[in-house]
């Protein structure tokens, strides 16, 4: 394989992404009248949308992914972003899944805001990626005084899901809509919604949920007790093991080794319930569990998230080498010309030509940085293997550069074809920056 990324590679991405992310900065103002910059998943008018920007807010885990990208650019801005996350936090440590805009709001999202309890922002979460959006802040430039300023805001804010949404074994965290996985529309939801999400009315069962949690007055315990919607998710619970492992080294170097200690030890325990409860060894693949009524019952429905788990640094050799050989890099499942895809090519949607978004053959960016970062980090622990897991990961990285090249920075791709979709200038796709750094680095 070609050595990728080259330096025309690495210039090229730096002077795109600084345009996407550039174009897409704006600012909101609190409730104080402080000003907070950030950077909206996309303000390009969409004629579907009557000319109006699909996402003028600010989402969480688009910023963590923002912050990241930035952090190879500017330093400040990717400090800035941050910031501007941490500023919606409430006193308990919690952080919203989406901060609205009042300036760049629709008459729609005015609408919608009147259904949660604080009209500024939603009552839910998304991945908490936001230790690893902080390291690379503080990775980039010299301000070693940044660490020191937001580290107790971000401690607070891991100890508010390990408090509020740790409920039947006391480690895996529990999200109760679909929302907060990232992956609104996501086959793996559809038993718990009782029906399939997509378009117009499929939306309503998820427009439902919202209803019914606010008539509980957005009580968690209340909410929970319904057993509505609990599902201890994939992907939430990687991410969140592999950011308490990040944020157990964020309070090492900032001399606080207690803290430290416990937040690794929390990740451990984390790591050993998802390889434990979530794992299927007749497949080689992992689910999210159905939480309902504490049953904990693994929900069948294969994605992409079944490789979360190569972001563990407890997964086995045998579990990583199924999940990659046997599913991930199976050009008649996941690794097709331009993978991953939401769903393998034999999934019931795969032959659709429009299907709801994180289903299907839809390749997404975030989710090829967190599979690429996983693959480097087995290829290290396992150095038989490593050649062939750095491969896949330089791989993965340089079609996901492809497809950017080709169409822009869009919201999803085409598996197929490389064709991008939906939003265009989208942040989060600013990530193959990232992606590319890394590459280079695995092919040294």
């Amino acid at each position: 394989m070609a050595r990728f990324p080259d330096e025309t590679d690495l210039e090229w991405l730096k002077r795109s992404v600084g345009e996407v992310l550039a174009r897409n900065r704006t600012s909101r103002r609190d409730a104080a009248g402080r000003e907070w910059v950030y950077h909206a998943p996309s303000l390009v008018r969409d004629p579907g949308l009557l000319f109006r920007p699909r996402y003028p807010h600010q989402w969480f885990w688009d910023s963590c992914a923002h912050a990241v990208a930035l952090s190879h650019i500017d330093a400040n801005l990717s400090r800035m972003e941050i910031r501007s996350l941490l500023a919606a936090q409430d006193s308990v440590g919690f952080i919203p899944h989406q901060i609205f805009n009042p300036a760049r709001a629709s008459l729609l999202d005015r609408v919608a805001v009147r259904s949660f309890p604080s009209g500024a922002a939603t009552p839910y979460l998304q991945p908490p990626v936001l230790a690893e959006a902080v390291q690379a802040a503080c990775l980039a430039g010299e301000d070693k005084g940044f660490l020191q300023e937001v580290l107790p805001a971000v401690k607070s804010y891991y100890k508010y899901i390990e408090c509020t949404r740790s409920k039947s074994d006391g480690c895996l965290v529990e999200i109760i809509h679909s929302y907060e996985s990232g992956k609104d529309r996501s086959r793996e939801y559809d038993e718990i919604y009782g029906s399939p999400t997509g378009f117009g009315l499929k939306l309503l069962p998820i427009a439902r949920l919202i209803r019914q949690h606010k008539a509980l007055d957005w009580q968690i315990d209340r909410i929970v007790q319904t057993n509505m919607f609990r599902v201890k998710d994939l992907l939430f619970n990687c991410v969140y093991a592999s950011n308490l492992g990040v944020l157990a080294e964020l309070c090492r170097a900032a001399d606080e080794q207690n803290e430290g200690d416990a937040f690794a030890s929390l990740a451990i325990r984390v790591e050993a319930l998802i390889l434990d409860k979530m794992y299927d060894p007749e497949t080689g693949l992992f689910y999210s569990l159905d939480a309902r009524w504490n049953g904990d019952k693994q929900i069948k429905v294969n994605t992409f998230s079944t490789f979360l788990p190569l972001l563990l640094n407890t997964i086995s050799e045998g579990q990583v080498q199924r999940l990659v050989e046997e599913h991930m890099a199976n050009t008649l499942r996941y690794w097709l010309p331009y993978p991953i895809p939401a769903e393998p090519l034999g999934s019931p949607e795969a032959g659709w030509r429009n299907t709801a978004i994180w289903r299907g053959l839809q390749t997404w960016v975030y989710l090829n940085w967190f599979i690429m970062k996983g693959l480097i980090k087995q290829s290290h622990r396992f150095p038989h293997r490593g050649r062939r897991y750095s491969e896949l990961a330089c791989e993965l990285a340089e079609k996901t550069c492809l497809m950017v090249r080709r169409s822009g920075f869009r919201e999803y791709y085409d598996s197929r074809t490389g064709r991008g979709k939906r939003a265009r200038s989208f942040g989060m796709a600013t990530l193959v920056l990232d992606m590319a750094y890394r590459a280079a680095e695995a092919s040294i």
